[in-house]
């Protein structure tokens, strides 16, 4: 089975090496390490891998196994999900920090959309071993981590489910 690096480069992505300090900088702007503590900011850095990708690389498509997520750090995503005559329709962007991928991290069950790099993108990736890893190294952390996904999936899920009934005209 090809390693997750393996993928990432045959998708297009360059790894990209940054200091501890600079994932932390990083991770201070985004919603995922807003109200976290400057040392649980750095040992969330320490299990997080830094990757560029240019204007049109897919991060991932829509079917593939789910096994990380993106924290966008610099410049925009866009998620895109086939409607049903297999129309690809982009129905989200991601900007800086915001994550992308999160059920991946939770379920583990195939990606539900393409998410596409609409321009050069800076990304910090936290894979499912290293999340695994957190949860029995460092278990609060990982709590507060998982918490903070889930608040983002619900915001998400809130919303979709306001589009939904609007066009339902319920």
């Amino acid at each position: 089975m090809e390693s997750l690096d393996g993928r990432l480069k045959r998708l297009g992505m360059e790894q990209h090496n940054l200091s501890l300090q600079e994932k932390v900088a990083l991770l201070e702007k985004s919603k995922l390490g807003t109200g976290m503590r400057s040392e649980e900011l750095q040992i969330l850095a320490g299990y997080c891998t830094s990757w560029l990708a240019t204007v049109d690389t897919v991060l991932f498509h829509q079917g593939d196994d789910s096994d990380f997520l993106c924290l966008v750090c610099k410049g925009r995503v866009a998620v895109v999900r086939d409607d049903r005559l297999h129309a690809p329709k982009e129905i989200a962007t991601i900007v800086p920090g915001q994550t992308v991928g999160e059920m991946a991290i939770i379920d583990r069950e195939p990606r539900s959309a393409t998410v596409v790099a609409r321009t050069p993108v800076q990304l910090l990736l936290l894979d499912e071993k290293s999340f695994d890893l957190m949860a029995e190294e460092v278990p609060r952390l990982w709590g507060k981590t998982l918490l903070r996904l889930a608040r983002t999936l619900s915001k998400r899920l809130r919303q979709t489910s306001g589009v939904l009934a609007e066009y339902l005209d319920v």
